[in-house]
């Protein structure tokens, strides 16, 4: 199941220097929304800090490895199975989306549009997604790795998208993710509503960090 592969592979990611980066971002008493949480990685790092934050994702699977992962470090949040293409059904003051979760969706506005429906009053949206530049160096990379356990994975470029491959016991896993000029993601949040939008250098520099506050 490719949820357990992608848990162990997100193991060695700092959080703590994520949660550092967000932190000029969010006030106290936000409530925060995790919009494609996955296994809870980011979401403990929120807890753990004392924030309020809760999760959602569309993999009832990765739901239960975020809901184990909180329940094995003595914390609690509410999790939920939501599809980003629906309206969310709540109002919180940040939403956050990273590791590239928006650059697995080939049309973004519909998503742009729940979530600044889904904000409160001054609410913000901080999530990553890929640079252009990917698109070469991602195209033809191989990773044939044993730890943490043996995998093969690689990318090849399709126009303006890379399509993964994935092969651990022999089974092929696929994804694609669109990746999308920085101006797309601007003119989009602006004609939403979106008043005050930065794109800062984060802890990935082959990221854009984009921060549209309303």
């Amino acid at each position: 199941m490719f949820s357990n592969i992608y848990d162990q592979l997100m193991n060695d990611i700092d959080y703590e220097q994520i949660y550092t980066f967000l932190l000029p971002f969010i006030n106290k008493d936000d409530v925060i929304l995790d919009a494609g949480c996955g296994s809870g990685y980011l979401l403990e790092e929120l807890l753990k800090h004392n924030l309020d934050a809760l999760g959602i994702d569309n993999d009832d699977h990765m739901l239960a490895l975020a809901q184990e992962r909180l329940k094995t470090a003595n914390l609690k949040a509410p999790l939920y199975h939501h599809d980003l293409r629906d309206a969310l059904p709540i109002k919180v003051d940040v939403v956050v989306s990273f590791f590239d979760v928006m650059n697995f969706f080939k049309g973004i506005k519909g998503i742009f549009t729940h979530i600044k429906n889904g904000l409160t009053v001054n609410g913000r949206f901080i999530f990553d997604v890929y640079k252009p530049s990917v698109l070469e160096d991602f195209d033809g990379y191989v990773e044939d790795e044993d730890e943490p356990f043996k995998y093969q994975w690689s990318i090849k470029r399709r126009q303006s998208s890379l399509n993964h491959e994935v092969i651990v016991d022999s089974q092929i896993y696929k994804l694609t993710q669109y990746i999308k000029p920085l101006t797309y993601y601007k003119e989009i949040l602006k004609s939403l509503g979106f008043k005050d939008i930065k794109v800062l250098i984060g802890p990935d520099p082959r990221k854009h960090y984009i921060i549209a506050s309303l």
